[in-house]
């Protein structure tokens, strides 16, 4: 039963049996011409794996990918039965419809923050500005956007220290774009808005003095200190010209605590005080209507330039992965591939050497939440977000109701335990991006693509720390000293931790114990049939071949969007030794002694 669905690995979504003849064959032709596009195949696989799997695949257009991901999430929501559903999941779901229905100006101007904020002046009629604003001042109106968590010109901290509440103010220093870049996107915000050319020509003109104000701000250098105050002297203190009084400070805190109150015994911290001072100074000599615009053309730029698809995973990231987890795979496979590397995990290294008691304990724990989570959805995440109401008509309604209740909590919801579960979860949008025009491989994909790096977190699952080798024995010390010695001739980066290779080597062993399971149940003229249609045209594939190919595609997908040159390498060092003590890679792919993937005669022992 290890990997049932390999008939299918990449061929079908059914587990119970081979599908037609003409039907695999189609979907074998249409599978290798994606695959054609990933690979670069003018490097050798035997000698630069990585770049074989990664070399093109990592680096295609960002603005394709985000096309075949929002095309990909519609269709996975019409799939949905809202029966199988959890609350949040349906709260995801009326986001992103209100997300495509209603995000014009009319829409803006019916939001709770636009009516208590003073508005927009750039869209209204000068008077009906003025005659808003006239009872605000500048603390009040970034309080607005503060409640919600839009840490405008600083970022407030507030958490309880013994029996007193501590405050931090921290001075912000972010530029999220250039000068020239903001200059552009104020311009297409307000053409977008259908904001009058002349009035819109003011408008940028003012919004771009005021951000070349703050950036002569955060460029000048500040030293990183901080200054302590108890809430009652903060509130009376000048700083220069930046007179406290004058501002309603106990309002302010009064928004950002649900409508409690600062006692005047408990402690504010201000970290970079002569910064904190000129946004102040800034801020006083600066009038609403600039002010206004400037903070509503700032916080619609990533808004309205972004899809509903993008903006669902940017601010419910923790549901959106839940939901693609549960959408995009079949429940019932799912849990078979869970409970197929458990098993292997079981026969292989439970009771080993290399895993000690309690973290064996605790990874069948884990596994037995994620095979429940798969099937019966996150109850701890779903309890989360039972206070949370969006409805399909308000879009920027339910913007702010959902980034003020991000902003509210605390930690993540759920026990710590459980975090690990929600971060692999997340790789299932990597996963069903991999092949995006495949829609009918979705299901079958993640479980190859999966299976290795659910056996790395199934293995490291039983240990509460983010130290390297913290699963491991007390026991297995003198044979890891071995194994040290031996693994540092695997690779040149000095910087790999043996711990990692360690675990990526027992992750492969355990995946391919899985994936040989299920060559051995098919029948031999099954699998030369399918050997045989993979072995036409320039990639000469196998069965074997596509494991290895499938299994690192998650990887260099991931290293593309995130990583750093160097941190490329490092995972590039980390593959290739792992690579290089496997018998089955150079099998699979005939790699020859003098190959630098070739398996060495002298391989490390991962049996003590």
């Amino acid at each position: 039963m290890c990997f049932k669905v390999l008939v299918v690995l990449l061929l079908t979504g059914t587990v119970s049996a081979l599908p037609a003849a003409g039907s695999t064959d189609n979907n074998l032709l249409q599978f290798k011409e994606q695959l054609e596009q990933l690979l670069d195949t003018s490097r050798a696989p035997c000698q630069d794996f990585y770049g074989y799997v990664c070399g093109r695949s990592a680096n295609l257009n960002q603005t394709l990918r985000r096309q075949q991901e929002q095309q990909r999430f519609q269709q996975l929501l019409k799939a949905a039965s809202p029966v199988q559903l959890l609350d949040m999941e349906l709260q995801l779901i009326n986001f992103y419809k209100s997300c495509e229905n209603n995000r014009d100006a009319a829409a803006l101007r019916s939001s709770q923050l636009y009516k208590s904020s003073g508005g927009w002046p750039a869209l209204e009629a000068a008077n009906v500005t003025q005659r808003s604003n006239q009872t605000l001042n500048w603390l009040a109106v970034i309080g607005h956007f503060h409640e919600m968590g839009a840490p405008y010109f600083f970022e407030t901290k507030i958490s309880m220290q013994s029996n007193k509440r501590l405050v931090t103010l921290q001075p912000d220093t972010t530029r999220r774009h250039t000068m020239r870049k903001f200059e552009q996107r104020v311009g297409e915000l307000l053409q977008g808005f259908g904001v009058e050319q002349s009035r819109a020509h003011v408008t940028s003109l003012e919004v771009l003095s005021l951000e070349r104000s703050r950036r002569d701000i955060v460029k000048t250098e500040r030293i990183d200190d901080q200054v302590q105050f108890s809430y009652a002297n903060f509130k009376r203190s000048s700083f220069g010209n930046a007179t406290l009084s004058r501002l309603d400070w106990d309002n302010y805190f009064r928004k950002l605590l649900g409508g409690k109150t600062l006692q005047p015994t408990d402690t504010v911290v201000v970290k970079q005080l002569p910064r904190l001072v000129d946004y102040m100074l800034l801020l006083q000599n600066t009038s609403m209507h600039r002010l206004l615009n400037w903070l509503w053309i700032d916080y619609l730029m990533d808004i309205a330039a972004a899809d509903c698809q993008q903006l669902v995973d940017s601010y419910a990231a923790d549901v959106y992965a839940h939901l693609l987890q549960r959408v995009s795979a079949d429940r019932v496979q799912t849990t078979q591939l869970y409970a197929a590397v458990g098993r292997a995990y079981k026969a292989q290294l439970a009771g080993s050497l290399w895993i000690d008691e309690i973290s064996e304990q605790a990874t069948q724990r884990f596994l037995g939440q994620l095979m429940h989570m798969a099937l019966n959805g996150d109850e701890r995440l779903n309890a989360a977000y039972v206070e949370l109401q969006l409805g399909r008509r308000s879009f920027y309604r339910n913007m702010e109701k959902l980034r003020r209740f991000q902003h509210k909590r605390q930690q993540p919801s759920g026990s710590v335990a459980l975090q690990p579960l929600r971060q692999y979860a997340q790789v299932f949008d990597t996963v069903n991006g991999v092949l995006p025009q495949q829609q009918n491989l979705s299901a079958p994909l993640n479980y190859m693509l999966l299976s290795e790096r659910f056996a790395r977190a199934l293995i490291a699952a039983g240990s509460s720390s983010r130290t390297p080798g913290a699963w491991r024995s007390m026991d297995s010390e003198r044979q890891f000293a071995v194994y040290q010695n031996c693994s540092a001739t695997l690779t040149t980066d000095r910087q790999l931790n043996a711990n990692d290779l360690l675990l990526a080597m027992l992750a492969q062993r355990q995946s391919w114990s899985c994936y040989k399971q299920w060559l051995g149940q098919q029948t031999a003229a099954t699998t030369a049939r399918l050997n045989a249609q993979l072995a036409g045209g320039r990639l000469q594939l196998s069965l074997q071949r596509l494991y290895f190919i499938g299994s690192l595609l998650v990887e260099c997908r991931e290293s593309g969007q995130q990583q750093q040159q160097q941190q490329q390498e490092h995972r590039r060092q980390l593959q290739h030794a792992v690579l290089r003590n496997s018998v089955e890679f150079s099998e699979a792919f005939a790699c020859r002694n003098g190959d630098a993937l070739y398996a060495q005669q002298q391989r490390c022992k991962l049996t003590p």
